[in-house]
């Protein structure tokens, strides 16, 4: 009697089959990953090199410098009422 299978055994089946599975996991995994980035052209930040603006021009006017936030907290708590935000000023 023929058969439609084409393994001579049960074990070459299933060696087929697992082999079938991770052959599968393994092209799901390569067309999901992701590639790197490439090197950005732009030119790095240098710290000051942008200029002051205006705000910060009339904040250091106003207070000699711009405060940290654990300055502006002391500052509220000195004086008894909340530090108002610079630009809620006037």
């Amino acid at each position: 009697m023929k058969t439609n299978n084409r393994f001579a055994n049960k074990k070459d089946a299933l060696t087929a089959a697992l082999q079938a599975g991770a052959a599968l996991d393994l092209a799901v995994a390569k067309s999901r990953r992701q590639f790197k980035r490439q090197a950005s052209g732009k030119k790095a930040y240098e710290h000051g090199s942008i200029g002051s603006s205006q705000v910060s021009k009339s904040i250091k006017d106003a207070f000699g410098r711009i405060l940290t936030r654990r300055e502006r907290k002391q500052a509220a708590k000195e004086t008894g009422k909340p530090f108002q935000k610079f630009y809620a000023q006037g």
